[in-house]
């Protein structure tokens, strides 16, 4: 049976090395992944990953500290990445801006029978977003930031559906 650590360690090597098409191996036949805004079936996932890596080629991933169960482990990291390509979000896309950017993400990982069942991925949308250089002035919690520019809404969420890659 693979543990947790190594379905991990499995999930981010092959995003790194641009193999995503074969993640859904990792992953139970009902599991899910998901991240603020959106969850997807492990056949979606290589799409929804896609376009991380098409909007940040230059990916890098730096583990920080993880806590482990007997089910599976939370793990704290930090991705760094230069913004060359569209970015899809939940709330629209946004154009490449050129910006190098850093942003801390806590995957939670459940693991059953040698299979990811949950991933999910915990990172501030609002930090990510303002350090990629999106104008936010005047945004209050009243307003979307769906409706701030550059940000379009002309992209749908994805959630259950494989998203638009770029």
């Amino acid at each position: 049976m693979r543990g947790a650590d190594r379905l991990i360690e499995q999930q981010y090597a092959m995003l790194l090395r641009r193999d995503v098409a074969r993640l859904p191996e990792l992953y139970a036949v009902d599991g899910s992944y998901g991240m603020p805004g959106v969850t997807v079936r492990p056949t979606e996932l290589p799409a929804l990953l896609r376009t991380w890596t098409g909007a940040f080629p230059d990916l890098r991933v730096d583990p920080l500290g993880a806590v482990r169960t007997a089910g599976g482990a939370a793990v704290e990291h930090r991705l760094t990445g230069t913004h060359t390509g569209v970015l899809h979000t939940p709330f629209g896309t946004v154009a490449p801006t050129g910006h190098s950017v850093s942003w801390q993400v806590v995957d939670m990982v459940r693991v059953r029978r040698g299979r990811i069942v949950t991933w999910r991925s915990y990172f501030d949308w609002g930090q990510l977003i303002t350090s990629l250089g999106v104008q936010v002035a005047g945004l209050s919690r009243q307003v979307p930031l769906a409706s701030v520019s550059p940000v379009s809404t002309a992209e749908p969420v994805f959630a259950g559906r494989e998203p638009a890659v770029a």
